[in-house]
């Protein structure tokens, strides 16, 4: 029983021990300058070669080996395999650097000149709309010009119906004073006349008084006499 453990634990431990020298990594990687390396499906020469990979090639990095001076990589179609350690480096290689700038100077270049062409249109139609305001601040000068005389001429028919309107008042209110002063006055009229009428009849009234007497005795006296 113990052989079938040691013969069961052996193998384990050459496979733990084989792993030892690789280091499992999820990296990402790029090929040097170098104008193409060889994929190879193990640690060496000897392996057979499973592709090319032209300078700037970005792959995976699965495991790297020290002592061999080989990482095992799995390019962007899925393709794994072996390649010197040395022909890899963590950053893109200068001639993709160098695109990368060209590209994103081109952009700046493309995007300054739209910009350019944007503010050459602006301003275009700012004088355009400078333009256009002087006109209309033209239109609006002859237009109030044109209601101030309009104004001016209208305001004359409007004061003649004002004045026209005030006279009318006026007369409508002499009018009525003057029926006010005609009423007072018929009233004033009609006492004195009462008043005349009265004095009249006491006057009369007293005249007669006065004179039967005077009257009555004559009439006695020529009485006697016949």
């Amino acid at each position: 029983m113990e052989d079938s453990v040691t013969n069961r634990a052996v193998p384990l431990i050459v496979c733990l021990l084989a792993a030892l020298p690789f280091s499992a990594l999820a990296a990402t990687a790029y090929v040097t300058d170098e104008l193409e390396i060889t994929l190879r499906r193990g640690q060496g020469t000897q392996f057979g070669i499973r592709a090319m990979l032209d300078s700037g090639s970005r792959v995976e990095v699965l495991q790297q080996d020290a002592e061999s001076g080989y990482t095992q990589v799995r390019t962007s179609s899925g393709t794994e395999g072996w390649v010197l350690s040395r022909y890899l480096q963590n950053n893109p290689v200068a001639r993709e650097r160098v695109d990368t700038a060209r590209q994103a100077q081109s952009q700046a270049e493309q995007q300054a000149a739209e910009a350019v062409a944007q503010l050459e249109t602006v301003q275009s139609e700012n004088a355009q709309m400078r333009t256009q305001i002087g006109q209309l601040e033209e239109k609006v000068g002859s237009l109030e010009t044109e209601l101030r005389r309009v104004s001016s001429a209208a305001a004359r028919p409007m004061e003649i119906q004002r004045r026209n309107e005030q006279l009318v008042e006026e007369v409508r209110t002499l009018e009525q004073e003057r029926d006010r002063l005609g009423m007072e006055l018929r009233n004033e009229q009609s006492l004195r006349d009462n008043w005349i009428t009265g004095a009249a009849i006491a006057f009369i009234g007293l005249a007669l008084g006065l004179v039967a007497p005077h009257l009555r005795r004559r009439k006695s006296g020529w009485e006697g006499l016949g």
